[in-house]
């Protein structure tokens, strides 16, 4: 008996230590894709904002197990997006204000669909129409497991 459990603990530790962590995205009831999570690994938002109506772009990478919020392009300031010096690094290039350095970890996402959104979310250069996918209100979960 002893054996059996020593060979089960080993086997589980095995499988932990070769496992490679996925990233998740989707919805609690569908499963839109399962990407490996690897450092540095890219993933883009993009999304018309529901106040100003002009399209808003986050940059965002997994590092250190964590999601991280690197950067912000969008073309009209107003409610939601940054602005404040604490926030990052503020530019202006052209038609875009850029807020970069921005820096802000989550262990996870979580984003709804809105009403002429056209919400996209880009992982390691798929891209994913959710706005067309799924109705508006649809909370979409983008995790590690």
């Amino acid at each position: 008996m002893k054996k059996i459990l020593f060979a089960v603990a080993m086997s589980a530790i095995l499988f932990c230590l070769t496992s490679t962590p996925k990233i998740f995205v989707g919805t609690e009831d569908e499963t839109v894709a399962v990407v490996n999570a690897r450092e540095g690994l890219p993933l883009t938002v993009e999304f018309v904002h529901s106040v100003q109506k002009t399209p808003v772009v986050e940059e965002i990478v997994f590092s250190g197990g964590e999601f991280v919020l690197r950067r912000t392009k969008y073309q009209s300031q107003g409610v939601g997006l940054p602005f404040d010096a604490s926030d990052g690094k503020f530019r202006r290039e052209g038609t875009q204000f850029i807020m970069e350095y921005m820096n802000r970890r989550f262990k996870s996402l979580e984003f709804r669909t809105g009403k002429g959104t056209r919400f996209t979310l880009t992982v390691d250069g798929r891209k994913f129409e959710l706005h067309k996918k799924f109705p508006v209100g649809t909370k979409i979960i983008v995790k590690t497991f």
